[in-house]
């Protein structure tokens, strides 16, 4: 795929450090011609700097393709905290967590992209620098559900990583099948069908409706 280097700069904040352009661009074209068919002449290009001031920031091409997605999982963590402020029960806390996940996911397609089509799947996530994101995020939910356990809510005897699988295992693929579909309708409406499957498998019934 031809990428248009003016469309890429355009694209790009006319203001900021050359740092935060450097991931722009990358996060484009990343995206748009996949992580093996990007170089980083084409990144500084678009980027508008010297290919040697890329790696004044970024050791290589890798080092520079996970930073993204950190920097991408900070800010996701960061705007999942204002929007679970204020919220107090368990259950309410997990149907905004899936809820801001499609939120989030979905307002930037080419990062979603670059995150589950290319990072995601990547062998060395594990050894990456995004890899201490992605387990913080998963502690979120073990916290949730741990809480909900305490508020008498879910039922003790539910294994709690077993239900984090269920709940990020059906985003990535509610997202992912959306991306292949070329991402022509809204995903938001399945946040409430997730939760309320997810919710209903796992809370404490009362006893008058235990058998």
């Amino acid at each position: 795929m031809e990428v248009n280097m003016n469309e890429v700069l355009r694209s790009l904040p006319q203001q900021g450090d050359k740092k935060n352009r450097i991931l722009e661009a990358a996060r484009y074209l990343f995206g748009e011609k996949g992580y093996e068919n990007t170089t980083m002449l084409q990144i500084a290009k678009a980027a508008d700097v010297a290919i040697g001031t890329i790696y004044e920031y970024f050791e290589n091409k890798e080092v520079l393709f996970f930073s993204i997605a950190a920097e991408r999982y900070e800010a996701f963590d960061k705007e999942l905290k204002i929007h679970l402020s204020g919220l107090k029960s368990a259950f309410s806390r997990i149907r905004k967590y899936i809820w801001f996940y499609f939120y989030f996911f979905q307002k930037d397609p080419v990062y979603s992209e670059l995150w589950l089509l290319n990072i995601r799947v990547n062998k060395r996530l594990n050894e990456s620098t995004v890899y201490p994101w992605l387990q913080q995020s998963g502690a979120e939910i073990i916290d949730m559900l741990k809480a909900g356990q305490a508020e008498g809510m879910i039922r003790e005897d539910v294994d709690l990583y077993t239900v984090r699988h269920l709940i990020l295992g059906s985003l990535e693929h509610v997202v992912t099948r959306w991306l292949l579909k070329g991402k022509t309708y809204d995903i938001l409406p399945y946040s409430e069908k997730i939760s309320d499957l997810i919710i209903e498998a796992i809370r404490k019934k009362p006893a008058t409706e235990e058998r």
